[in-house]
C-alpha cells in the first residue's frame, strides 16, 4: 500500500554521502528539532557508504569513458510551466536516456543496488506528487536537481532544506557558472556523471533532461556541450507564481531541516521568477535558433504530439513515429490533471503586473 503523505523519516540527502552531508551542516543552520532527522540521515548514508565504493570500483572508469552519440536535449521552463509533462512524454521515446527518481535520490549507488532498494523506496514514496497529483514511480522520469543536491552541494534547492535562508542560497547558488574554479570543477563533473549514468541506467542514447534550475545556466551547459539542444516552455506568470508558491509548501514536510519563517512569500517567488526569466532571455539572444524551440504551455496541453512532432523536425531527432506510439499509450495511462482548478492570490496579480509587465509583454501575456 503506498503512501499518501509528504514527511518521511529522514532528509532527501539520505543517498549523498556523510561528507556532502557535513558539509552542508557546516554552512547552513540545522534547527535544533530537526537534529534528529538529519543524524538518521547520516547513519542512512553512512551505511550506503560501501555499496557506493562497490558502484565505483565497477563503473567509474566506464563512466569515464563514455560518450554520448546525440546532443543532450535540456527541457527549461520557470516551475509549474508544464516541464514535467513535457519530459515525461519525451521520455517515452526508447532511444531516451533520463534521470529517473530513484537515481535522484540514491545517484551513487543506482547502477548497483536498485534490484532490491528501489522496491523499498516505493514504498515510503507516494503514489502522486503533493499539490498536484501528478503520478509517482521510481522508475519515472525525474528532474536531476535532487540528484545533483547529492552529489554536490552547490545547488539552489538547498532552500528545501534550508527555507529560512531562502535569499542567501538564492543569492549565493543561482548563477552556477559564477561559482569559484573549486565549487565549479566538482558541479561540471556531478553534472555529466549524472546524465551518464542516467544512459546506463536507462539503456537510452539521447539525454533528455529536465531542470527549472538550468534557466540560469544555459551558457554554462552550452560550455560543456556545444551542440545541446533547449525546450523552453512558458505559462502565464500569474499561475506559475502562485502554483510554485503552494508546491514548495507541500514539499516542505519532506524535506525541511528548518522550520518555514513567515518571510516566506510570494514575493520571493516573484523575485525568483524576474531573475530567471531575465537570464534565460539574455542567454536566448547567444543561442542558434537551431538548437531553441520556444512554447506555451497553454498551446502545447490542446496538441501535445502535434507540438512533439515539431520539436523533432525542428531539431534533426529522428524516431518520431515510433516515439508516437509510446507517448499515446502514456497519455492514455496517466490522463492529466486539470492545473487550473485554483485562481491567483490578488497580490500575486497585482504583484506581476507591478514588477513583471515587461516579462508578460515579452512572452505575450495580457495582465488582468
Amino acid at each position: 500500500m503506498r503512501r499518501t503523505n509528504f514527511t518521511f523519516p529522514v532528509s532527501t540527502l539520505a543517498g549523498s554521502t556523510p561528507a556532502n552531508i557535513l558539509a552542508l551542516a557546516r554552512n547552513h543552520h540545522v534547527e535544533a528539532r530537526y537534529i534528529p532527522k538529519l543524524a538518521l540521515t547520516f547513519g542512512v548514508a553512512g551505511v550506503f557508504e560501501l555499496f557506493r565504493g562497490m558502484e565505483m570500483l565497477r563503473y567509474q572508469k566506464q563512466i569515464d569513458r563514455y560518450r554520448f552519440s546525440e546532443p543532450p536535449v535540456f527541457i527549461i521552463g520557470f516551475w509549474r510551466s508544464g516541464t514535467t509533462l513535457l519530459h515525461n512524454l519525451m521520455c517515452q521515446d526508447p532511444t531516451a536516456a533520463y534521470t529517473t527518481t530513484f537515481q535522484t535520490v540514491f545517484p551513487h549507488i543506482t547502477l548497483t543496488q536498485s534490484w532490491w532498494l528501489k522496491h523499498l523506496i516505493n514504498f515510503f514514496l507516494p503514489a502522486k506528487r503533493p499539490f498536484d497529483q501528478v503520478s509517482m514511480d521510481v522508475d519515472f522520469p525525474q528532474e536531476e536537481e535532487f540528484g545533483m543536491m547529492n552529489l554536490q552541494f552547490s545547488t539552489i534547492y538547498k532552500f528545501f532544506l534550508f527555507p529560512s535562508e531562502w535569499d542567501r542560497i538564492i543569492g549565493e547558488e543561482l548563477d552556477t557558472a559564477s561559482l569559484p574554479h573549486h565549487r565549479l570543477e566538482p558541479w561540471k563533473k556531478a553534472c555529466r556523471e549524472i546524465m551518464v549514468k542516467a544512459a546506463l541506467n536507462t539503456g537510452g542514447t539521447r539525454f533528455i533532461g529536465k531542470n527549472p534550475c538550468n534557466l540560469a545556466r544555459i551558457g554554462l551547459l552550452q560550455q560543456m556541450f556545444p551542440e545541446a539542444k533547449f525546450i523552453f516552455i512558458h505559462r502565464h506568470p500569474y499561475f506559475v507564481i502562485e502554483s510554485l508558491y503552494r508546491f514548495i509548501l507541500s514539499i516542505f514536510p519532506g524535506t525541511q531541516l528548518q522550520d518555514v519563517p513567515a518571510s516566506f512569500t510570494r514575493e520571493k517567488i516573484l523575485h525568483l521568477y524576474r531573475n530567471m526569466m531575465h537570464s534565460y532571455l539574455a542567454e536566448r539572444a547567444r543561442l542558434d535558433p537551431g538548437n531553441l524551440a520556444e512554447i506555451r504551455m497553454d498551446e502545447f496541453v490542446n496538441d501535445k504530439t502535434g507540438h512533439l512532432e515539431s520539436i523533432y523536425k525542428h531539431f534533426g531527432l529522428g524516431g518520431f513515429d515510433q516515439a508516437l506510439k509510446r507517448m499515446n499509450l502514456y497519455l492514455e495511462r496517466f490522463p492529466q490533471p486539470n492545473r487550473e482548478a485554483y485562481q491567483p492570490d490578488p497580490a500575486v496579480i497585482s504583484m506581476v503586473n507591478r514588477d513583471a509587465g515587461d516579462l508578460m509583454e515579452v512572452f505575450g501575456y495580457s495582465p488582468s
